[in-house]
């Protein structure tokens, strides 16, 4: 059953609510009948739902710190990425768009994915314009990019660094083109997200996958991929640099590969897959849905991603790649470290599930390398040979 919730005002938690929250963060059972009723109750419409999630975890950062201790986390998940040494779960981009809860959830995931960032405000569609699928386990969305803005961005960045934040940040960005300017006002805008943030991020996913924003047609091609790449590496030469690619069918699989080829060949050092997945209103079941299309993301996008980090780990054997997609549990992450994955990230499991499912997929993950008789860093280091 598909959810659309009108907004009204928002009120304060209560002591045995909050209580129930942080009892949530431990068991995906109690967050998904308990705690999203709550949130619900008070909150009612999807988007302000999040919205308000995000601020409760930015207010009680210190007493988060303490719970994620009681997490637990084994050292054979772990990887070496550019010097950095942490564990391979992080946030997908969406999740927190505008780096207002950073701190919070970096004690609990091993990299953060914030953004996408823009370099102007920008509200993105008018509301309503997220859609939850319960049944499915799916999120319908049609938000059109929106962002506060580089500055109110590298103002939570910059905050999160001097709070002792330490999970490697790699930030989404996007330069958006201009209708009259073409696609160099997308290269200008990239050139002063980078130069702007550098100094404070771990890298970069640039972003020109959201399938809810017309105007980024205009980036998909070669050209811009090469140049987009050449950008990255001259102002972030040492930084991850990454490209986010959308779901594509197999009659669009060579393209793909030739557009990421251009971007690794230039300076990229590889690619997250996949973003959400275009659909029609036709396929959305509700009468209410106000647009035409939406992007889906959640289990539908499994396929998906198992053939994406398939086909780009056979094309390109040294290139990083970040799964996200619909992963809902362990012996799935498994997989998708086993097809070639180097790092996996989530939101949608996460809005159903909570953070416990982080918890339930890293000790799954734990068990499955220690039946093979190896760690992550180890089996990753098999993948590449076999490809290699």
């Amino acid at each position: 059953m598909l959810e659309v919730r009108k907004e009204k005002s928002s009120k304060e938690l209560s002591i045995a609510e909050k209580y129930k929250m942080f009892r949530g963060l431990f068991s995906t059972k109690i967050f998904k009948n308990e705690v999203r009723p709550i949130l619900y109750q008070h909150f009612q419409d999807v988007e302000t739902v999040h919205e308000n999630t995000l601020r409760l975890l930015g207010e009680n950062a210190k007493a988060l710190r303490y719970a994620s201790k009681l997490m637990g986390r084994k050292k054979s998940i772990e990887i070496t990425v550019k010097g950095k040494r942490f564990a391979p779960f992080g946030t997908a981009a969406g999740l927190d768009k505008d780096g207002i809860a950073m701190l919070p959830l970096s004690y609990f995931f091993g990299f953060l994915e914030p953004g996408t960032v823009l370099v102007n405000s920008r509200d993105g569609n008018p509301k309503p314009r997220l859609m939850a699928d319960e049944t499915n386990l799916n999120v319908y969305n049609a938000e059109g990019f929106p962002s506060k803005g580089l500055r109110f961005f590298q103002e939570r960045i910059i905050e999160y660094r001097k709070k002792g934040g330490s999970a490697p940040v790699y930030v989404s960005v996007c330069g958006l083109p201009d209708p009259e300017e073409g696609a160099d006002r997308a290269l200008n805008e990239m050139e002063t997200l980078i130069s702007s943030l550098g100094r404070y991020a771990d890298g970069f996913v640039w972003n020109p996958a959201s399938p809810n924003t017309s105007l980024l047609t205009q980036l998909r091609n070669n050209d811009m991929f090469a140049k987009t790449a050449e950008l990255m590496n001259r102002y972030a030469k040492e930084k991850l640099k990454m490209v986010k690619i959308w779901p594509y069918e197999e009659a669009d699989k060579e393209n793909t590969i030739s557009l990421v080829r251009s971007f690794i060949e230039n300076g990229g050092d590889g690619v997250v897959v996949v973003n959400t997945k275009k659909v029609g209103r036709e396929n959305i079941n509700t009468e209410s849905w106000g647009y035409e299309s939406a992007g889906i993301s959640g289990k539908a996008l499994r396929e998906y991603r198992l053939r994406a980090v398939k086909d780009m780990r056979s094309e390109f054997p040294e290139a990083m790649i970040i799964a996200c997609g619909g992963i809902y549990d362990g012996d799935d992450a498994y997989e998708t470290f086993k097809a070639g994955a180097n790092m996996l990230e989530g939101f949608t499991p996460y809005v159903y599930f909570g953070f416990g499912l982080l918890s339930e997929i890293e000790k799954r993950v734990s068990q499955r390398l220690k039946a093979d008789g190896t760690d992550m860093q180890t089996l990753q280091k098999t993948v590449l040979e076999k490809y290699g």
